[in-house]
């Protein structure tokens, strides 16, 4: 670590304390309520964060560590693609030369990009000539969809952001507006196309994506922010004939699902709408929601809410990846729609000011799609301008993750 002053030596010092004393509240209020990890986990990493930061107080150190971050993420993405994770045993070891052959790489490169995940921690390297799982890469075997997550983030994020400064050369310093000439669709030489009709071209391609989707959708809660009891409530006092629940864009159906098995709504009553494409998949799913009664309705939610006066209008973690102007757009559709006593329940993260480093790689994650995170009184503008109203936020403490709630616009 080489001679630290005194007066950092102390710092770090006090920064070693407030670690543990945040390990120890965690302790406590996870005893008490166990759902406050996630918040302590992000207040412990910070922490910890902030140790890092001091000992990589050099320009030249915190250069070379963004060089490592996007190296292993170069070197995953490469195993992953090629299938070298899926070749490693589950147990035991593999040595270089065997699983080179077994994937058809050439010796010499496959170990290079072994070494630096070996360095980082991702691989274990057995010897001097073999390489061994760990609990960190075992997440890419077996159609993990965590390990198809970090594919996405790789092939939509880290290729968009390497065009980023050529795309914003050629389309001004303003952020996307349209469905297409986007980063992504710009980066991968199709700009006159639209995210989807890129990412969905090929069937493997498509299969990921969807999977990484839902392993998404799960790292964030359906339920807990807000109390869909009352549409139970509904379903015994209306008219049997209405449709209680329309899932805009709800992919797999898994949040319906969820939400109608915790609070006794009825599945049989709800509709699930998304891409042909999507929806195409749900169908051949011989566990899909389809199955248990929920109506499959392929649409396009720029055009007209083929499903009028439903009771709940509910759209999950879609809008984010759309400009202010079509998230209008897409909200209008669904208002000219809804009955008087319709609602409109949007789940998306309400963005902090200053949001956490998480919520800001989304939201970069979101602009290479041509979308991104909002907050608070950007929703209200969009849902104004939509002809929607009575906006109420429903959220917890020091999660961006929420429910917005609004009724049609009288």
């Amino acid at each position: 670590m080489g001679e630290i002053a005194a007066e950092a030596s102390l710092e770090l010092r006090k920064l070693a304390v407030d670690l543990l004393n945040e390990v120890d509240a965690c302790d406590t209020a996870n005893v008490l309520n166990p759902k406050n990890d996630r918040n302590f986990k992000s207040s412990i990493i910070q922490r910890a964060q902030a140790i890092i930061d001091k000992l990589e107080d050099t320009p030249r150190e915190r250069a070379m560590n963004d060089c490592i971050k996007v190296s292993e993420m170069t070197a995953k993405q490469l195993f992953n693609a090629w299938g070298v994770f899926q070749k490693i045993p589950i147990e035991g070891s593999i040595s270089y030369k065997e699983l080179a052959s077994s994937v058809g790489c050439e010796l010499q490169l496959l170990v290079r990009l072994a070494w630096m995940l070996n360095s980082t921690g991702i691989l274990k390297q057995v010897g001097e000539d073999a390489v061994a799982h760990t609990e960190k890469s075992k997440m890419f075997i077996n159609d993990n969809p965590d390990g198809d997550l970090t594919r996405i983030v790789f092939v939509h994020g880290m290729v968009s952001y390497a065009h980023f400064e050529k795309y914003f050369h050629a389309y001004g310093l303003q952020e996307p507006r349209a469905r297409t000439h986007v980063p992504y669709t710009f980066a991968y030489g199709q700009p006159e196309k639209n995210v989807w009709e890129v990412s969905l071209q090929n069937p493997d391609d498509k299969r990921i994506f969807l999977r990484s989707m839902k392993a998404m959708g799960m790292l964030l809660p359906v339920c807990g922010v807000y109390d869909f009891s009352w549409i139970s409530d509904a379903a015994h006092s209306g008219p049997a004939d209405r449709p209680l629940f329309v899932d805009v864009g709800g992919g797999s159906g898994h949040a319906t699902k969820v939400i109608c098995d915790s609070y006794g709504i009825p599945l049989n009553r709800c509709v699930l709408q998304d891409l042909d494409t999507v929806i195409s998949e749900v169908a051949e799913s011989q566990d899909s929601v389809a199955s248990l009664g929920m109506k499959l309705m392929a649409i396009d939610f720029h055009k007209e809410q083929p499903v009028k006066g439903t009771l709940v209008y509910y759209i999950r973690y879609c809008l984010h990846n759309y400009s202010d102007d079509l998230v209008v757009e897409i909200l209008a559709c669904i208002a000219s729609s809804m009955a008087e006593d319709s609602r409109l329940l949007i789940a998306e993260q309400i963005t902090p000011n200053p949001p956490s480093a998480h919520t800001a790689a989304i939201d970069l994650l979101m602009l290479s799609a041509g979308g991104k995170e909002r907050p608070r009184q950007v929703w209200k503008d969009v849902l104004a301008k939509a002809g929607l109203g009575r906006v109420e936020f429903w959220s917890s403490p020091g999660n961006p993750h929420g429910i917005i709630e609004c009724f049609k616009r009288s």
